[in-house]
């Protein structure tokens, strides 16, 4: 990451401790809340499942291109293939403090814990189509329009059941 990433996200990370009443109305200014919240049942015992992780905490492989978190939000994804090693992995994110994300990727993509969990028969299997994105975005509603259809296509195409949501 670019020194002028690291310096912005400290910059943030610091306004957040600073005054975290002015940063929370910020952040929560760009929410909507949502009156009609969408249920889902598991079709299926968990041990027939196959899941995916999605993640908002700019986790991406290290060989892509990092997310521009310079700009008013990236609303890209990242593919990250089941047997990936957290070695390969790198976060790129200026709205959390990305300190302990860096040191232990799992906190935001615990990868090894899910496969770990279908070689134990938990789960059936991991999803080859695990997605990273850059949740600081200022325009969410376009995550909603143009992302997330696109993200729900290849985890249908992948015949996943579940797919858990870790923020940053």
């Amino acid at each position: 990451m670019s020194w002028h990433h690291k310096l912005k996200g400290r910059m943030v990370v610091q306004l957040a401790k600073a005054m975290p009443s002015a940063y929370n109305r910020f952040t929560l200014k760009l929410t909507e809340n949502k009156k009609d919240k969408v249920g889902a049942s598991l079709d299926r015992p968990l041990e027939e499942a196959r899941v995916a992780l999605i993640t908002s905490a700019g986790v991406h492989m290290k060989k892509d291109e990092p997310f521009d978190a310079l700009s008013d939000g990236d609303y890209s994804f990242r593919i990250i293939p089941a047997d990936t090693g957290v070695e390969e992995l790198e976060v790129t994110h200026i709205y959390y403090d990305t300190k302990h994300a860096n040191v232990d990727k799992t906190i935001v993509f615990p990868l090894p814990q899910l496969r770990e969990s279908a070689a134990q028969g938990k789960i059936r299997s991991v999803s080859d189509m695990n997605i990273g994105l850059n949740g600081g975005t200022l325009k969410p509603e376009r995550h909603e329009r143009e992302t997330t259809p696109v993200v729900v296509d290849l985890l249908k195409k992948d015949n996943v059941n579940i797919a858990l949501l870790v923020p940053g």
